[in-house]
């Protein structure tokens, strides 16, 4: 069952029962026809009623077709508008009369196409939803994706649910986080992509996902927002619970222009959006990079005290770049406490290496690298660990078997260490290192430890998550 929420969009994402305006009897299923969703319903086992609406058609994919919403038997929870911006008047008068609770409004050509005569029309649709208590998502959207409740708007997507929530005003971007999101082991509770948002805004959304059950984190990309205070004052509530974290569109100003074309969305002030995140504890983040391994790391580590971090991975000038580049994204690259450093001369050769913070060595025996998460477990200079992976040497010396072992070394390492640790995977075109890349992706996944693609991408995460952490911390 769903969560009880102040905000009741239940019958939305778990619909008894849907209906499709728009598919048709001719064969093919692009992404913008009621046969799509039809599709994708199948795929994930909506276990309700679907019916096609059609003006002539018996059957559509295997279901009864009818002429008029108004023709269907019983209640309809949902329908999804596939249809022509000019048809959608009469439909949506259809629906208010039949009583359907929510319309999915695919149907795009409103508000964002910056004529008057359009943005008009939008109007009119809202005033006869309203009249007739129905409420909408959309215009301009692709709807959405809850497995658990069997909906989904792309056939491609997993069957398998999981703690992620994700709103978004683009559908695009939406279907982006969610595919390379499940690269990355992100299953969802729910996702929404809601456009224009001419009724159910940003802040519906959110409450709804904040009270959510089912939901754990909760991800968003934003345009603009047409109720801000609304949309800040439910965050604060949320995010003491849940992580937030969103990817804000328009920032520039002609990214700004642009987004009113998408979505009808006035941006606003970068400066303002930051200083209402960081008081509302909103993770901020600047691309959809940055906002995946975000929430994957929320998913799986705790969150960092403090920003000072070791640093193993980087030979010779290579540790120098990656110290500029940890400082230069708000972390600190301090010593090593003494006891460290001596305690790892012990062990680490002199010649070729250096103990000193970042770490430039290389161990043989896997016993070093739980001596070393020993040490810098220990050691009061340090609160992250960030390691980026070399496996070259590795496979060379102990080939595909012993490589493998030495994956679950570090997965043993990460338990010992009892501090955040950062694995990163660098992205290569080299096809034998992505594929080495991909199988210790999901070797560590399975041990619930996040990994990222650059070291850029680890250390602004890191610095993300302590921000979060600051924020808890102080409105206990």
């Amino acid at each position: 069952m769903a969560a009880e929420t102040n905000t009741n969009l239940d019958r939305l994402f778990y619909p008894k029962n849907i209906a499709m305006v728009g598919a048709s009897p001719k064969r093919g299923k692009g992404w913008n026809t009621g046969n799509s969703y039809i599709a994708a319903a199948m795929k994930q086992d909506f276990p309700g009623n679907i019916y096609p609406v059609h003006p002539k058609a018996e059957t559509i994919l295997g279901y009864k077709a009818y002429p008029n919403v108004r023709d269907i038997p019983g209640e309809i929870d949902l329908a999804v508008f596939t249809i022509p911006t000019l048809a959608a008047l009469k439909v949506m008068e259809d629906c208010a009369a039949k009583g359907v609770k929510f319309v999915h409004l695919l149907t795009a050509g409103f508000t964002e196409t910056g004529r008057p005569e359009h943005a008009e029309l939008e109007k009119k649709l809202v005033k006869i939803a309203q009249k007739g208590g129905v409420r909408i998502i959309g215009p301009n959207c692709m709807g959405l994706y809850c497995p658990e409740g069997g909906i989904a708007w792309d056939e491609s997507f997993s069957t398998k649910s999981g703690p992620i929530g994700f709103f978004s005003q683009s559908g695009q971007l939406a279907s982006h986080f969610i595919r390379d999101g499940e690269g990355q082991g992100l299953a969802f509770s729910k996702a929404v992509s809601f456009g224009n948002a001419s009724d159910l805004k940003a802040h519906h959304f959110l409450e709804y996902l904040g009270g959510d059950e089912k939901t754990k984190i909760i991800g968003s990309y934003l345009e603009g927002l047409k109720d801000g205070r609304e949309f800040f004052e439910t965050a604060r509530k949320v995010t003491r619970e849940k992580p937030l974290v969103i990817w804000k569109g328009g920032q520039t100003e002609g990214g700004s222009r642009a987004t009113q074309s998408h979505t009808a969305a006035i941006a606003g002030s970068s400066k303002v959006w930051q200083a209402m995140c960081r008081q509302a504890g909103v993770i901020s983040v600047h691309s959809m990079i940055e906002a995946i391994f975000t929430v994957s790391a929320l998913r799986t580590m705790e969150l960092p005290k403090g920003l000072r971090v070791a640093i193993l991975g980087g030979a010779g000038g290579g540790s120098v770049t990656m110290t500029d580049m940890a400082e230069k994204n708000g972390l600190k690259v301090p010593h090593l406490s003494d006891t460290t450093v001596r305690a790892l001369e012990k062990f680490v050769p002199l010649a070729g290496n250096s103990v000193r913070n970042p770490l430039d060595v290389f161990f043989e025996k896997d016993e070093e690298y739980m001596t070393l998460a020993r040490l810098l477990r220990e050691d009061p200079n340090i609160d992250a660990f960030i390691y980026s992976l070399r496996f070259h040497n590795i496979l060379r010396e102990r080939g595909r078997a012993g490589l493998h072992d030495f994956f679950l070394t570090v997965v043993e390492m990460a338990k010992k260490l009892e501090k955040s640790l950062f694995l990163v995977l660098e992205s290569t075109d080299e096809i034998e290192t992505a594929m080495m890349n991909k199988d210790a992706a999901l070797i560590f996944q399975e041990h619930g430890i996040a990994t990222f693609p650059s070291f850029e991408i680890a250390a602004t995460v890191l610095y993300n998550l302590k921000g979060y952490h600051d924020y808890l911390s102080s409105t206990d």
